[in-house]
């Protein structure tokens, strides 16, 4: 799992991890990648506050909730490996774009300063030989929400998967944004849509009900989430995880992974899929 935040994990792949479990699919250790892992930012920040203590703390409480998270998630500690890249997210790194319904930075190539460049081409040297693994699913995010931290992250992997082309071995698999893609139905087709062009028609969409608990009203992956996640709960995000009956997931054909065009905002070489630049 290839994630931006440390909650994306659960809020990302919750439901496809629990399904797999439940299949009895899921039989090796799961690494979870944690793109973005230094941050300042939780719920009910107090705005305006952005110290060395703030950052410290705030980054060890989201790894810690994030490691008791996953070992709910993958039965314990045996069966799961984090990696933490160490880049930014994107309110630490003060960048200035438009906000997203969630409080995000909302972004894409159109707005990247140096500093996202610089974080996209390290994601891309450090994602490329991963997919060129054998026996390896990729999970991410398709990027419902417009954060500028979850398109990165895709766009990164896209990169790499473009770049080993005909030597990748992995299969990708993008995954919903939670809770962004149940507060905003209406836009739940939009980046798929997007990328099913891109891919010349070869994202294949796939939707199962999610996991559900034995009473109450919420499914597995908000019952982890809740008892887990404390920084980043919010009655916002309360109301729209109750909203998330179902999951997709979506399989890129690995015969597309060389064909891919670029995302419409990509003006420059570091970024561009030259195939239909």
């Amino acid at each position: 799992m290839i994630a931006p935040h440390h909650d994306d994990t659960i809020l990302g792949a919750g439901h496809f991890i629990l399904e797999a479990k439940q299949r009895g699919v899921l039989t090796s250790t799961t690494e979870t990648i944690t793109c973005c892992s230094r941050t300042n930012f939780f719920a009910n920040y107090q705005a305006g506050l952005l110290s060395e203590e703030q950052i410290t703390e705030v980054t060890y409480a989201r790894i810690k909730e994030d490691i008791l998270g996953c070992h709910v998630l993958f039965n314990g500690w045996k069966n799961w490996r984090q990696a933490i890249a160490g880049e930014w997210d994107a309110p630490l790194r003060l960048y200035t774009g438009k906000k997203t319904e969630g409080g995000g930075a909302w972004g894409d190539f159109s707005m990247f300063r140096t500093e996202e460049i610089n974080m996209f081409e390290r994601l891309v040297a450090k994602l490329t030989p991963i997919i060129m693994s054998e026996n390896t699913t990729i999970l991410t995010l398709i990027a419902n929400g417009k954060h500028v931290d979850h398109f990165t992250v895709r766009e990164a992997l896209l990169r790499a998967a473009w770049l080993a082309s005909d030597k990748a071995k992995a299969q990708v698999v993008f995954v919903e944004d939670q809770p962004y893609t149940a507060g905003k139905p209406e836009d739940r087709n939009e980046e798929a849509d997007k990328l099913q062009v891109r891919a010349q028609g070869s994202l294949k969409a796939y939707q199962l009900p999610a996991p559900l608990n034995q009473v109450g009203d919420k499914t597995l992956m908000h019952e982890i989430f809740n008892a887990h996640y404390r920084t980043q709960w919010s009655e916002d995000y309360e109301k729209d995880l109750l909203k998330n009956k179902d999951f997709r997931f979506y399989v890129l054909d690995k015969s597309a992974y060389g064909k891919l065009s670029k995302d419409v905002s990509c003006k420059d070489n570091y970024c561009e899929l030259s195939q239909y630049c």
